[in-house]
């Protein structure tokens, strides 16, 4: 019997360099795809941090809009107490102000790129951010109307729209743009 293996000697130098290329190439590949998943992912989460944020900052205004009253829209001119409307959306109006149970409240936003959404508790003196860091602000305007007290006119109410977005980097970069209406819960007519 002889041995039909003994004249075969194995993998041919070029067999080798081949299947070590294909190796490589397909490593490669699969490594370049766990990245961006990785990328995706870390995108993923920023942005749901992000929103959070935001939702949580945009429900704080909501209660104190809806249960508030006197709403001053665009510049700090005293009284803030004084209703005042805002419905061009130009570049002052970027502050509310609302009468909330006593006290004066004030949302603003310097309107400089990335600075974050602000809120006064003391009537302007103090300010506090309620944004996060995160959330590059690009754009906030108010929108009120029917603020006056005139006995005909209607329901007063907010509009907010603000954009921007998170990230640092434009492949992780997501942009964001929100707007709601808020409107005052007890009636004002």
């Amino acid at each position: 019997m002889t041995n039909k293996f003994k004249n075969q000697k194995g993998f041919t130098l070029m067999e080798m360099l081949i299947a070590i290329s294909l190796f490589v190439v397909v490593t490669t590949i699969s490594i370049g795809a766990i990245l961006s998943i990785f990328d995706a992912n870390r995108k993923a989460q920023s942005s749901k941090t992000v929103v959070d944020n935001l939702n949580l900052a945009i429900e704080n205004m909501a209660r104190i809009v809806r249960f508030g009253n006197n709403y001053h829209c665009a510049n700090l001119n005293p009284p803030l107490s004084n209703p005042r409307d805002c419905n061009a959306g130009g570049t002052t109006d970027t502050l509310l102000a609302v009468n909330f149970g006593g006290k004066t409240i004030i949302f603003r936003w310097n309107g400089t790129v990335n600075d974050p959404i602000q809120r006064s508790d003391d009537g302007g003196i103090t300010y506090t951010n309620i944004t996060a860091p995160e959330a590059k602000i690009e754009y906030l305007r108010f929108y009120v109307l029917g603020s006056s007290p005139n006995p005909n006119s209607a329901q007063p109410y907010v509009v907010v729209v603000i954009k921007g977005h998170v990230g640092v980097k434009a492949t992780t970069q997501t942009v964001f743009s929100i707007e709601t209406l808020m409107s005052q819960r007890t009636l004002d007519i």
